[in-house]
């Protein structure tokens, strides 16, 4: 079993508009034409009644829109209600391509609306792929409502950021199963490790071995899961003296990376 091969990435700005003003506000459309010039696109369902009854946005405004796949467009409203608007696309851009590997984030899920907070900034910070992570000490397993909420919230972080690859996410995964993965470099946040920026750039030096990110429950690693771990060739990195919340900590370690990443024009 692996991981599946990076992909491109986000771009750095928004579409911007004739005479270089940037498009405002963006919605999500799956639906995205693929022509390099023009095309009609219809946006439906709360996307279309957001932009119709809380923008109150109407024939001839502009908008820009994006696929979570790495195309963004700009599109110009021609006609519609409530449930659908017609929109004809104007300008059209592709993702750059990001240099380093895929960065996956293993984590054990947080109790209650935290796990929201959690999707949307480690999307904001480009984690690629997250896992909700089952260890032994784990007390939230998400089932699939839960993951829907997670995905909604991706959208909704990519809208708001300017990212317009959704980050993906997995299915609930058990630390041996993780484990189990091949060709993957994987770090695990553990309290006391060595923080090692060093450690994070050498990881990221090897483009086509996926980096996980590991975050365990809030009661920690078992011995026997940091054993195993090790046997795995994890490196073990701390993120701060202090006891962390799952979200803090699987935060502080995307951060890490985002720092070191680089976009290539």
């Amino acid at each position: 079993m692996g991981w599946c091969d990076p992909c491109c990435r986000h771009r750095d700005s928004p579409i911007t508009s004739r005479g270089g003003v940037g498009v405002k506000h963006r919605f999500f459309c799956d639906t995205l034409p693929n022509e390099a010039d023009g095309g009609q696109v219809v946006l439906k369902g709360a996307e279309a009644k957001h932009l119709t009854s809380v923008l109150r946005l109407g024939p001839g405004d502009l908008v820009e829109l994006f696929d979570g796949r790495g195309t963004a467009a700009r599109a110009e409203i021609i006609s519609g209600g409530k449930r659908e608007i017609e929109l004809s696309v104007v300008e059209r851009e592709v993702d750059s391509q990001q240099s380093g590997p895929e960065v996956v984030l293993a984590t054990a899920v947080p109790k209650g609306d935290r796990i929201r907070s959690l999707v949307e900034k480690a999307t904001e910070l480009g984690i690629d792929r997250m896992v909700p992570l089952k260890t032994q000490r784990s007390v939230v397993h998400p089932r699939v409502g839960k993951q829907k909420k997670m995905h909604h919230a991706v959208i909704a972080a990519c809208k708001q950021c300017g990212r317009n690859r959704l980050m993906r996410i997995d299915p609930l995964m058990t630390w041996d199963e993780l484990l189990a993965v091949e060709n993957q470099s994987l770090v695990i946040g553990q309290q006391g490790a060595e923080n090692s920026g060093e450690s994070i750039a050498r990881l990221l030096a090897a483009p086509h071995m996926p980096l996980v990110l590991c975050v365990g429950p809030e009661g920690g690693w078992t011995d026997g899961e940091l054993d195993a771990a090790r046997e795995a060739k994890a490196t073990l990195i701390g993120v701060g003296r202090h006891t962390l919340r799952i979200e803090t900590a699987a935060l502080a370690l995307a951060a890490l990376v985002s720092a070191s990443r680089k976009v290539e024009d």
